[in-house]
């Protein structure tokens, strides 16, 4: 149907949404897949040691459909003292017993990480690679001069191990002072606009899923700042209504979420070891309406308990899971396929008046159904001041937002990030057909 759509002003700018997959969910990823749940065909695979036997079947699961493969090299979480022996112990390049140090990052040196990325980039045959950047935040800046040349040597490396071919994309990964001081956005535009580099990643730390309106607001404005560099600009680690609206608004050319977490950039336990068990176990659930995660054992009561909760929250859509229990069953599908669909609705909509439908079409009515749902009687107190909260939030953004764009209207978007399948994996599905 979409094949037969005539644009009278051009094809709109399409929404970049990109899949972080994580360590441990090369199974689900997959499944979903089969299941034709995910829409998306951008998909950031972090590196893992020769590969596990499920990272080796989602590779060529996404290879067969031609996605776009980003490899994640993780040397930001193995250079932190409080992650480096965490998930990411398990990339290539990982040092046992410490985290990675400067001279790690000395090209043509026995310690260099700079050749092996680049190996195992070409031997993955992977689209993109996101180049060893590592997070700056509170006295950590000695690293940006490190990182720079890192991206240009790898660049080399590449070239010389016969992967020309793949872009590097460059990850800002930043605190959100930082990332707030034009000062610093300034000085940081200025640093890549030399670089070798396809697209410029923002992490931001304690940016994504639950943020308020004003601190939305604030994100779209900074990125502004990058649009002149003329490359595309993905919101990496963003979920929930701040993901929409920051592409929305005209700030980035699309965003990365997880399957399950990575929605919020949290870098609390970057510099020293996480001091906490983990979480408990329990499985949950993202409610859009809400613009938050529950306990799927919290909806489930709220389901059971109120008829009203069912039709607001419930899912009845005969393309996604099409009723509650399997709504509740499978989190990340609903989440996924409500995702994707979002994210097609708004990328059909002319960069001109993007932002008006977000703000009328979905957040407005966002904040109409949360506040309905506190009026419901039948609720546990602790559930409603959770959704009371929610609702307060919700209405907070709408107006913060609401006012960016009676302020400042329409930012320039910057550069669409086109879909990207590599030289190789189109030489590999060629041969694979004939």
């Amino acid at each position: 149907m979409t094949d037969n759509v005539v644009y009278l002003h051009g094809k709109p700018k399409e929404i970049a949404h990109a899949v972080r997959v994580g360590f441990r969910k090369h199974g689900l990823c997959e499944q979903l897949l089969s299941a034709n749940r995910l829409t998306s065909q951008r998909f950031v695979l972090d590196a893992v040691t020769e590969g596990t036997r499920r990272h080796k079947s989602l590779i060529r699961s996404l290879k067969d459909r031609r996605s776009e493969i980003v490899l994640d090299t993780n040397c930001a979480e193995l250079s932190g003292s409080g992650l480096f022996s965490g998930s990411a112990k398990s990339a290539p390049w990982a040092v046992k017993g410490r985290a990675l140090e400067e001279a790690d990052f000395t090209p043509g040196t026995n310690r260099s990480v700079i050749e092996p990325i680049a190996r195992y980039a070409v031997k993955s045959e992977v689209t993109a690679i996101l180049a060893p950047s590592h997070f700056l935040g509170k006295d950590n800046q000695r690293w940006l001069p490190i990182d720079l040349k890192s991206c240009e040597a790898l660049r080399k490396a590449l070239d010389q191990s016969g992967g020309g071919h793949i872009p590097i994309d460059y990850p800002v990964i930043a605190s959100y002072a930082q990332f707030r001081d034009p000062h610093f956005r300034k000085s940081l535009v200025g640093e890549l606009r030399n670089l070798p580099i396809d697209r410029i990643w923002l992490r931001i730390a304690s940016f994504g899923a639950g943020s308020t309106g004003v601190g939305i607001s604030r994100f779209v404005e900074g990125a502004a700042d990058f649009h002149s560099l003329g490359i595309p600009l993905i919101a990496d680690c963003v979920g929930g209504i701040a993901s929409l609206a920051v592409t929305a608004m005209g700030g980035v050319s699309g965003f990365a979420s997880g399957l399950e977490g990575r929605q919020r950039f949290d870098a609390s336990n970057w510099l020293k070891p996480s001091a906490g068990g983990g979480g408990n176990g329990s499985k949950r659930i993202f409610i859009s309406g809400l613009n938050r995660s529950l306990s799927t054992s919290e909806m489930r009561q709220f389901f059971d308990d109120t008829r009203t909760s069912r039709q607001l929250f419930g899912c009845s859509d005969p393309t996604c899971r099409g009723d509650i229990d399997k709504m509740l069953r499978s989190p990340e599908a609903h989440q996924a396929i409500q995702v994707g669909k979002l994210v097609k609705s708004l990328s059909e909509v002319p960069e001109s008046l993007r932002a008006e439908q977000f703000l009328e079409n979905y957040l407005l009515d966002r904040v109409k159904i949360a506040g309905r749902v506190d009026r419901i009687r039948n609720m546990k107190d602790d559930l409603r001041v959770k959704i009371g909260a929610s609702a307060k939030r919700l209405e907070l953004a709408y107006e913060a937002l609401s006012g960016l764009h009676d302020r400042i209207g329409t930012f320039e978007f910057p550069a669409e990030a086109k879909f990207r399948c590599g030289a190789r994996q189109i030489d590999l599905f060629q041969e694979s057909s004939s």
